[in-house]
């Protein structure tokens, strides 16, 4: 391992052909590279703990609707310490 000089961290590339970490929050493809890859596996963690495939999907899709106003709301605010 060096030590010293720290390194720039590069983001692994999408599928989309960008890199993973967008750095527009407002950005809705930002939200997608985030949340997609893990929509089936919160889907089966909702319908385990539901057990109901209805309410697994509703689950779900609170959550994203959830994540994606925070997301917006986090893009506005002014970060703390500044």
């Amino acid at each position: 391992m060096t030590s010293g000089a720290p390194r720039d961290v590069e983001p692994p590339a999408s599928g989309l052909g960008r890199k993973a970490w967008s750095t527009d929050l407002s950005d809705h493809t930002r939200f997608e590279e985030l949340v997609l890859p893990h929509l089936d596996a919160a889907y089966n963690l909702a319908r385990w703990l539901t057990r109901d495939v209805n309410d697994a999907e509703d689950v779900v899709q609170d959550a994203c609707v959830r994540s994606s106003m925070s997301a917006r709301s986090t893009a506005a605010a002014p970060a703390r310490g500044s």
